[in-house]
């Protein structure tokens, strides 16, 4: 198992259990507690976890929260930024809907169109769709993550080859203009980046609270990207740092 697995590991353990024991995790692994307090010391310095005394927990403010919780959570702002998307879409094209609670927004949208083809590997955006007719679904499949209901691993990497689309939309965990957008779980990043690559305009959708916040995973540079639409935007520098970088910083605030 290589590091980036082992911290993966170590996060989902967290997630589960709050706590992790580096005597517990170097059994389990089958590596030396060296070597796992270098992970959680690597972990700490990204502000994901704190080391206490002979193991780590996860650092409260860094935690990815439920889905169901997130759903809720700037609410009025996800729909803005979905009604702005929605307007990109024409009928016939081919899209991709990533994982996250604002592409379910733009699903609410999407669910209102007629003749698309959807690509989703999220659950409740696949509920959703399932009632019109008129658009045809694909799931690359994987293994669940529970919490989040949606899928990810190996069999949707191998099956996400040989998938293209016109637009792909992307949530993420955060964004900032010099290290891209992250994301918190490994499984699904690895997805969001594939797609990103198989995406003929990427188009990425963040609420004001994601800017200038990063989380584990890099999923994609600023200039693998097109387009981000957000409610806001927080001031004329950070639009400025985004049109450098050639992409197109749409304020859902202004109306056009």
């Amino acid at each position: 198992m290589n590091s980036e697995a082992r911290r993966e590991y170590i996060i989902n353990q967290l997630e589960e259990n709050h706590t992790v024991k580096i005597l517990e995790l170097s059994q389990q692994l089958k590596v030396t507690r060296e070597t796992i307090r270098k992970d959680l010391y690597f972990l700490e310095k990204k502000g994901i976890i704190k080391k206490v005394h002979g193991g780590a927990v996860l650092e409260i403010s860094n935690q990815e929260t439920d889905y169901e919780k997130r759903k809720n959570e700037f609410h009025d702002e996800k729909a803005i930024i979905a009604k702005k998307a929605a307007a990109y879409i024409e009928e016939g094209d081919t899209v991709y809907l990533d994982y996250g609670t604002t592409t379910l927004a733009l699903a609410k949208e999407i669910a209102k169109m007629k003749n698309l083809t959807v690509v989703t590997n999220t659950i409740p955006i696949v509920n959703l769709l399932l009632k019109n007719k008129s658009i045809n679904l694909i799931m690359p499949g994987g293994i669940v993550r529970n919490n989040e209901s949606s899928l990810y691993g190996p069999f949707a990497s191998n099956n996400i080859k040989e998938i293209y689309v016109s637009i792909g939309f992307f949530g993420c965990s955060g964004i900032d203009a010099e290290r891209g957008i992250t994301s918190h779980h490994t499984g699904e990043n690895l997805v969001s980046k594939e797609m990103i690559e198989h995406s003929q305009t990427t188009i990425v959708l963040a609420d004001h609270s994601k800017f200038g916040t990063v989380a584990l995973n890099r999923t994609a540079t600023i200039d693998q990207l097109d387009i981000v639409i957000t409610d806001r935007a927080r001031n004329k520098d950070e639009l400025q740092q985004f049109t450098q970088h050639g992409v197109e910083l749409i304020d859902g605030s202004k109306e056009e």
